[in-house]
């Protein structure tokens, strides 16, 4: 077992020098750097070397300056709600939703919606740490801390009897006592049959280090899919948890019931007002601090170049939140050791990897700025979010997007331009500085100085936000334009080859698909 793990991270190691040699040698093709607000600044990275094409995308925020604002947001504004969507949400559309000015997604989830780690919002506590995995938290007075935390929850009853609370708005699983609040869903959800206490409480919501106090409003055994009322929670159990609490409440008992995390920095989380997880560490104390193992992560996930999104944080108190596209052929990804090694260029103290892959997603005011991998948005369970007040700019009359026309193919490129007024003037490089350029339902890319890829046939739209003016143009993406069809009378003849050489060349192999 030694031998194989040492094989495992000595292959691991390899492929990420190789990657790494082959970044470190490569130009940005491009390298745009737009002010979106105060205490807001976005970078945009483009690599074109075909060896290691990248597009890297960084936000800026100074946690110091006010106008900038922190929050984390619970898609559809519900862990898990019934439906085909389940909880989840584009990162574009809860974006917009809540009058944002940009958003990234942030935690891991299955695809019931319900973030895998540490989720508070506005104080909030929604869903409990998981395992040893590192989380962001940001604290009521707006500074940025990165920490592995670890729930240690309970209930008291009158009498003094007491039992560890296993989870918050999370799947029960057997012998465990989760808690499910309004924040949850409608209902518990429940699908295997337990003991189900319906609760009320003055003192909710739920927060860590507060004591909620609670009175017993009904007792259902064998329950499943409990309703959860309007200002009350209901606890749920299932094996002999389930009996404990069938044994000891009754409808009017009153019982206490608290949350509380644990730091692994020594942080003080009653003072968290938004917190999303994540993991592994990449840069911990300033040195490059990959510990997927430690944090339940394969050597595939950390060694493979995927999509990527972090977080980090600056030793003069800059957040800076960063997606890498990948698995296209605009964008390769990185693995966790690059990204790291990113991180750490752009000045992070300190950063953690968020989820990525397919959920990898930038969008500023409602539209996505990345490339996703999958094409369409992924839709996530949660996501961090960016309050700032624009700097004002004036409106210009007649503003249109020009430079395409409806139609364009695969694999084609056009440089897209913004014009306004009666004679359709060109915007100014000052001008240029305050666009932002993005794309929907997945048909391509446009860069921030306006350049447009199209990726994928369909139809999509090309929007450009100028100040608070926001312009679109829709356009439809083809296969492949056809061909010019050719006279075959004005090809030469090709000389027959001698029959010594029949068979005699190679032909080119075809390429699979992954």
């Amino acid at each position: 077992m030694i031998y194989r793990s040492y094989k495992k991270n000595l292959r691991c190691f390899i492929i990420v020098a190789m990657l790494a040699a082959a970044l470190s040698s490569a130009s940005f093709a491009t390298q745009t750097t737009k002010h979106l607000a105060i205490g807001v600044d976005f970078r945009q990275d483009i690599n074109t070397d075909s060896t290691c094409a990248l597009v890297t995308n960084v936000i800026t925020v100074d946690t110091d300056n006010r106008n900038a604002k922190l929050k984390a947001a619970l898609a559809g504004d519900f862990v898990c709600e019934e439906g085909l969507s389940k909880g989840r949400e584009a990162v574009s559309a809860l974006t917009g939703r809540k009058g944002a000015l940009l958003g990234v997604n942030a935690d891991y989830f299955p695809f019931t919606g319900d973030p895998l780690g540490v989720c508070i919002v506005d104080g909030e506590l929604v869903s409990e740490p998981y395992g040893s995995r590192v989380a962001m938290a940001v604290s009521k007075n707006g500074m940025v801390t990165f920490d592995k935390p670890r729930q240690s929850a309970s209930l008291t009853l009158t009498g003094g009897a007491s039992r560890q609370i296993d989870g918050i708005n999370r799947g029960r699983e057997t012998n465990q006592v989760v808690l499910y609040t309004e924040t949850f869903a409608a209902s518990t959800q429940t699908k295997y049959k337990g003991t189900e206490i319906v609760l009320k409480s003055d003192d909710l919501p739920v927060r860590v280090g507060k004591d909620i106090k609670f009175t017993v409003v009904d007792v259902k055994a064998d329950a499943i899919n409990t309703p959860i009322p309007k200002g009350g929670a209901v606890l749920s159990a299932g094996g002999p948890a389930a009996w404990f609490l069938k044994q000891n409440l009754k409808p009017g008992d009153s019982l206490n019931i608290r949350f509380d995390i644990k730091s692994d920095i020594c942080y003080d989380w009653t003072q968290v007002d938004q917190a999303v997880g994540g993991g592994p560490w990449l840069v911990k104390d300033g040195k490059e601090s990959v510990d997927f193992a430690d944090e339940g992560f394969s050597v595939s996930f950390a060694c493979a170049r995927h999509p990527r999104t972090a977080a980090g944080l600056t030793s003069d108190n800059k957040l800076l939140l960063v997606t890498v596209d990948g698995r296209q052929s605009i964008s390769g990804g990185l693995s966790l050791n690059e990204l790291a090694s990113l991180m750490k260029r752009l000045g992070a103290v300190n950063a953690i990897n968020l989820d990525g892959g397919g959920s990898t997603t930038l969008s500023i005011k409602g539209i996505v700025i990345n490339s996703p991998s999958g094409g369409a948005q992924r839709q996530v369970a949660d996501a961090l979010l960016i309050f700032a007040d624009q700097t004002p700019a004036a409106e210009l009359a007649k503003l249109a997007i020009s430079g395409i026309g409806s139609e364009i193919a695969v694999g084609e490129g056009a440089q897209l331009y913004l014009t306004w007024g009666d004679d359709s003037q060109m915007l100014t490089q000052e001008q240029l500085q305050r666009v932002v350029w993005g794309i929907t339902n997945g048909i391509g890319f446009v860069n921030q100085q306006g350049y447009f890829t199209p990726t994928r046939s369909g139809r999509g739209t090309i929007t450009a936000f100028y100040g608070s003016q926001r312009i679109s143009l829709g356009v439809t993406v083809i296969s492949k334009k056809p061909e010019t069809p050719v006279n075959p009378d004005l090809i030469p003849a090709e000389p027959s080859a001698p029959a010594s050489s029949a068979g005699s060349e190679l032909a080119e192999p075809e390429l699979g698909t992954n």
